[in-house]
C-alpha cells in the first residue's frame, strides 16, 4: 500500500511542476516579449500600426480560410484566421513597421474547378499575386491553397524563402 501511495504523489508531483514550469515560462515570454496570440478573424489593426495599410484581396468559389500571421523584431506573434464564403472579399489592416509574416489562402474540402486567388497590395500599390486551379481531385494528404510570405509587410518586402 505504501509503494502504491508512493507512486500516485510521485505522479501528482510531477504534474504540479510541470504545470509549474509552464507558467512560469508563460510569465517570462510575456515579460520579455515573445509571447504569442491568435484570433479568429483578420484584424483592422496590428500592434497599434502606423506604418502603412496592407489590403489582402481574395477571391474563392467556395467556403475558404484565410489566415495571416505577424511577427515582429522582439519576436512578438500573431495569427489569425477567418472563415469566408464563396465570393470576393478584402480586408485592411494598418500594421507597423518591421513585422513579417504570411497570408494564405486554402479551401478544405475543394471540389474539382475549385478557384483562389490572393492578392496582397501596401498603400494601395500591389506587391504580389498568386492563383490557384484545382484541375483534379487531391490526392490523399494533399491540400488546396496558395500564400505569400513577407519580409516587411508595410514596406511590401516580399520574403526570398
Amino acid at each position: 500500500m505504501e509503494r502504491l501511495l508512493r507512486k500516485v504523489l510521485s505522479t501528482v508531483g510531477g504534474v504540479i511542476l510541470c504545470i509549474a514550469i509552464w507558467t512560469i515560462q508563460d510569465r517570462i515570454r510575456s515579460a520579455v516579449g515573445g509571447g504569442s496570440d491568435t484570433a479568429d478573424s483578420i484584424p483592422q489593426e496590428v500592434w497599434g500600426g502606423g506604418a502603412g495599410v496592407v489590403t489582402i484581396e481574395v477571391e474563392a468559389s467556395e467556403p475558404a480560410v484565410l489566415s495571416a500571421t505577424f511577427e515582429d523584431s522582439e519576436h512578438e506573434y500573431l495569427e489569425t484566421w477567418q472563415k469566408i464564403e464563396p465570393g470576393t472579399h478584402s480586408f485592411d489592416i494598418d500594421v507597423p513597421a518591421e513585422v513579417s509574416g504570411s497570408i494564405d489562402l486554402r479551401v478544405d474540402e475543394p471540389s474539382v474547378g475549385s478557384e483562389i486567388k490572393l492578392t496582397v497590395l501596401v498603400d494601395g500599390k500591389p506587391v504580389s499575386q498568386e492563383t490557384a486551379r484545382l484541375d483534379r481531385p487531391l490526392e490523399a494528404g494533399y491540400g488546396f491553397a496558395t500564400g505569400i510570405a513577407l519580409e516587411d509587410y508595410a514596406g511590401g518586402k516580399l520574403s526570398e524563402d
